[in-house]
């Protein structure tokens, strides 16, 4: 649904998902991954003006186990003609028996110019933390281009070819010896596909892969396969499933983590 300046109900919801954008920012405080997907959260339609979306899952046990988990993004989206700029922030938290084990947040903005059918230019930049990495803060500004290699009524599939320089800073902690800031550049390639099944169920799928400049053996990887079912206009059911693999990851931390999460998406 498109907001328009000049109703009351729809800027009070610009209003409302700014205010939530804002408030998840400063969840930076806190903590994000090594990649991150934005892909989900285009604006695809290219509607004009503004528009965005709000996603909450939260989950949990008691007993013999106990288990919290919350996980929340939000995605502010600018269209005019041919030129969009969009925000987006998450934040996710968990526990077990009393104890922390997941603590990540992160900021991500990016302006896109189509500058044909099937080719655009884009540029960004992005915070994040994530505190069971150790990273306490990751700063990248990078640009690419964006190619449109299929596009029919069932959906598209999209490849990106891009460059990016980041500044990571890792936590201090006793017995390792590689805390401190890196600064580096790295190449930034992937390809989404987006599918629809029928009018109520879609899949999506997001591959990354990001080697460092100066070394071909420090790579990222990470594959995003999520599947929708739409409730009605605004809610869908989104389970989602993420494998990302860090060839030279921090001292103490895993190279692949996995991870799933299922929620419901509301737009706006």
């Amino acid at each position: 649904m498109k907001l328009r300046n000049n109703a009351n109900t729809p800027l009070q919801k610009a209003l409302l998902c700014t205010a939530i954008t804002l408030g998840l920012c400063l969840g930076l405080t806190q903590t994000a991954s090594a990649i991150v997907n934005i892909e989900g959260l285009r604006n695809s339609d290219k509607q004009q003006g503004l528009s965005g979306s709000l996603a909450l899952s939260i989950s949990g046990a008691s007993g013999n186990t106990d288990k919290t988990a919350a996980s929340t993004s939000g995605r502010l989206h600018w269209q005019r003609q041919q030129s969009a700029t969009f925000f987006i922030a998450s934040y996710d938290y968990g526990e077990s028996n009393q104890g922390r084990n997941t603590n990540k947040a992160l900021g991500h903005l990016r302006h896109v110019m189509q500058t044909s059918e099937r080719r655009a230019i884009e540029g960004f930049l992005q915070a994040e933390r994530n505190e069971f990495t150790r990273l306490s803060l990751r700063k990248l500004a990078g640009a690419g281009l964006r190619l449109t290699l299929h596009n029919s009524d069932k959906g598209q599939s999209n490849l990106g070819l891009g460059i990016f320089h980041s500044s990571e800073t890792l936590d201090e902690r006793t017995g390792l010896s590689d805390s401190g800031t890196e600064r580096l550049t790295r190449a930034n390639i992937y390809l989404a596909i987006d599918y629809a099944i029928n009018k109520q169920v879609s899949i999506e799928s997001t591959s990354y892969y990001q080697p460092a400049s100066e070394d071909m053996h420090d790579y990222r990887l990470l594959e995003q396969a999520a599947l929708k079912v739409g409730i009605n206009d605004q809610l869908a059911i989104k389970l989602s499933l993420d494998i990302s693999h860090d060839s030279l990851p921090p001292q103490s931390i895993d190279t692949t983590d996995i991870s799933y999460h299922s929620g419901i998406e509301y737009k706006f």
